[in-house]
């Protein structure tokens, strides 16, 4: 396992199960992801190294911007993991646009910053969820089948469970069992 492949896996891993405890991995990895493969597309020439250390500034530039300027990271991230997952999906299911995939990422990239900016948390957990699944997906190279396909909706089902029971922890519902409180 290369390098790239150990730290992808670890960060999709992450991203699956933590991905709105702390929302800068997300933003981080959204940033890391996207520097990847802008330099593994436009870089192809360059070493292994030189195709990581980009990555990694990108996912540090995300991180600072989730740290002082939370909102704009957020939807960025957003909109980063949108056009990803959509350009994923695209290519799986073997969608050509004549204009290109940069079409679909930016549609993607649309829906993603709607549901960041409309449904906060939720969308956070479901983003972070996914992108991390794919990620987790495209690093063990399963072929895409059934095995693929029940591997994937596990992954997610985990994901969303493990971030949905920890956010509700974190900020728990307080329950009234149907009695009103006195007025």
């Amino acid at each position: 396992m290369t390098i790239i492949a150990f730290l992808t896996l670890a960060l999709g891993i992450v991203l699956l199960l933590f991905g709105r405890r702390a929302f800068w991995i997300f933003v981080a990895v959204a940033g890391f992801i996207a520097g990847l493969t802008l330099a593994t597309q436009y870089l192809s020439g360059q070493s292994e190294l030189v195709i990581v250390l980009i990555a990694i500034v990108a996912g540090v530039i995300g991180a600072v911007l989730a740290i002082m300027l939370e909102w704009l990271a957020i939807l960025i991230a957003g909109f980063l993991a949108g056009g990803y997952l959509a350009t994923t999906l695209a290519v799986s299911l073997g969608l050509t646009v004549a204009a290109g995939n940069w079409v679909i990422y930016i549609i993607g990239g649309i829906i993603g910053l709607i549901l960041v900016a409309a449904l906060f948390d939720w969308a956070i957990i479901i983003l972070s969820v996914l992108l991390g699944a794919d990620i987790i997906m495209s690093v063990l190279s399963i072929p895409s089948s059934t095995y693929y396909w029940v591997i994937f909706l596990g992954l997610i089902v985990v994901g969303i469970v493990v971030q949905a029971g920890i956010w509700h922890r974190r900020y728990p519902v307080e329950r009234t069992m149907g009695r009103r409180e006195p007025s």
